[in-house]
Formats: C-alpha cells, structure tokens, sequence
C-alpha cells in the first residue's frame, strides 16, 4: 500500500560490503601517515585541500601524472595498490598477469 507519508525512498537493503575505491585508500594512507588533506595536498606539489577531497570521494576522473607519483611517494605505496587494491591486478584475480612493458620485437 501506498504511504503518503513517506517523501523518499530509502534504502532498504544495506549490501553487506562495497567494493574499495583508490579514493579509499588514498584517505586510509593519508590518516595512517598521520597528514591532514592540507598536509597531503602540500608535499604533492601545492595541490589544495579541495583537491585532496575530490580524490578521496572519487569526484576527481584524472589525477595528472607527476601529481600521481609524488601522491604515492608521500603515502609510500605502489601505483597499482592505489589505483586496483591490495591484490594488484585490474581484474581482481590476484593470478591475473600482471602489467608489464611490451618487449621490443627486432
């Protein structure tokens, strides 16, 4: 039956896990260091607080390249754990080759 009451549906099922996202372990990383999103956004180069928050909610598609190495200098981690998680493969399957240069055929 309809409640009129009622202004918006919410959720009625709560999933019992989500998948992490870089943004997630970017803020985990960033606490476990210690460092405020100030903080981080200054030893990246100058980066703004906003800009730090954008890339732990995920509102940031692209982070540039030289902001991305500094990034993982500072929180001492690898590119692949922040952009695919601990197994470090994009397909989830920790068995999955891993990404690699493509060797130069003579």
């Amino acid at each position: 039956m309809l409640n009129l009451q009622v202004k918006d549906a919410g959720l009625s099922v709560v999933y019992a896990g989500r998948m992490e996202t870089m943004g997630d372990r970017i803020k985990q990383l960033r606490i476990a260091r210690g460092l405020t999103q100030p903080a981080l956004g200054e030893l990246c180069g100058g980066v703004t607080k906003s800009a730090v928050s954008q890339w732990e909610d995920g509102s940031t598609e692209n982070i540039k390249l030289r902001t991305f190495i500094r990034l993982c200098e500072v929180l001492q981690t690898d590119p692949q754990y922040l952009i695919w998680g601990a197994d470090r493969s994009p397909s989830g399957d920790p068995n999955a080759r891993r990404l690699r240069r493509p060797s130069i055929v003579r």
